[in-house]
């Protein structure tokens, strides 16, 4: 019993320095989409204004130069559609200009930011178009560019580049028209021209790495615009389409990926991606080849697949066996696929895997107190 009573306050020293040294050992950081803007509300909400979303015409008509409408989608049942006409000049330059924004909140000297978005031309740029770029609150600086522009050859060329309207070109590649690309970059904001650095995908792939560049033109802060930018006025218009937008402080939570083009069936033979639906149901069993009497009845059709996350297959068939009545029933249909929407904005949030520090402290104290018990008993 003495010997039990020394113990006690040892055992109640060893869990109160366990339990402290859990606590104070640092949680994963957290990942955090800061912005999305999915257009789903039917209005520019998500965004802040531009330049020239609207132009008075002659006469006092308006026209919307920017318009949230359902003709072409990526996703849902809105996206933003922009045309740049040649009087849609921008100030005092001469040159044509129709644009959104949105501001930013991770570009401070060295903070970092992925951006992804989804963007779809009807028809071949017709000059040089700015789509995407970076631009420093107050002092007006342009410091990093995504542009369209035609090929001599015919067809659109799609291009990034730093500097001032895409100065110093790093990347281009064909950009089809007709279909939805993603495009995503991640910055890390400097205007130490050896501390920035800037990565770039285009529909999935990287195609810039770790290049090294001023990112951010002097302290201010920066905004992401979006829409089209001439450098000279064009007698010409052109349009482009945009949707699906996040904003994110890792890379994961951006979603980067290669886009499925709205309506596209996943494999020949097998039902189109279901956006969270139920798998198709499993094809009928074909018809027994009957070697004497006649041919079998097709088999009925197989089940349909219970809903889930992944592409529904077609259901396999099964040939009946000769002189059988009735051939097999087809498969059942494999689960339903949660589709390729995007999420909404949020956070996800790390933390330990698997315990807690309470359930540490209760797994502690339990195993204390057995074993005090235990050294009483003896």
């Amino acid at each position: 019993m003495k010997n039990s009573a020394r113990s006690w306050p040892t055992f109640v020293a060893l869990f109160v320095a366990l339990l402290g040294a859990f606590l104070a050992f640092p949680e994963p950081a957290r990942a955090t989409v800061v912005w999305t803007s999915t257009l789903e509300k039917g209005d520019l909400s998500e965004w802040s204004p531009g330049v020239n979303p609207t132009k008075t015409l002659p006469g006092g008509t308006v026209r919307k130069n920017v318009e949230v409408l359902g003709e072409q989608v990526y996703t849902g049942k809105f996206a933003c559609k922009i045309t740049v006409h040649p009087d849609d000049l921008f100030g005092q330059f001469v040159q044509d200009r129709v644009d959104i924004q949105h501001k930013s909140t991770l570009t401070d000297e060295g903070k970092d930011t992925w951006v992804s978005g989804h963007y779809m031309m009807p028809a071949n740029a017709g000059v040089r178009n700015e789509f995407a770029f970076w631009e420093s609150n107050v002092t007006s600086q342009n410091i990093m560019d995504f542009w369209v522009e035609p090929k001599a050859s015919g067809g659109t060329t799609v291009n990034f580049g730093v500097g001032f309207l895409g100065a110093t070109k790093l990347w281009t590649a064909d950009f089809s028209i007709g279909k939805w690309h993603q495009v995503a970059i991640h910055v890390h904001w400097s205007v130490d021209k050896t501390k920035g650095s800037i990565d770039v995908w285009f529909d999935g792939q990287q195609v810039v790495t770790a290049a090294k560049a001023q990112t951010k033109p002097d302290t201010n802060t920066l905004f992401y615009q979006n829409g089209l930018h001439r450098k000279v006025m064009e007698n010409f218009t052109d349009t482009i389409y945009f949707d699906d937008f996040i904003e994110a402080d890792t890379m994961a939570e951006a979603q980067i990926a290669a886009p499925v083009q709205p309506g596209a069936v996943a494999d020949a033979g097998t039902d189109a991606v279901d956006a969270g639906g139920n798998g198709g149901g499993g094809a009928g069993g074909v018809a027994g080849a009957g070697a004497g009497g006649g041919g079998g009845t097709a088999g009925a059709a197989g089940l349909t697949g219970a809903a889930g996350n992944v592409t529904g297959a077609a259901g396999s068939t099964v040939t009946g066996a000769a002189g059988q009545p009735t051939g097999a029933a087809g498969a059942t249909g494999a689960a339903g696929t949660s589709g390729h929407g995007r999420s909404s904005g949020g956070c996800a949030t790390g933390g330990r895997p698997e315990t807690s520090a309470l359930g540490l402290a209760a797994m502690l104290a339990l195993t204390i107190g057995i074993t005090w018990r235990r050294r009483r008993s003896g």
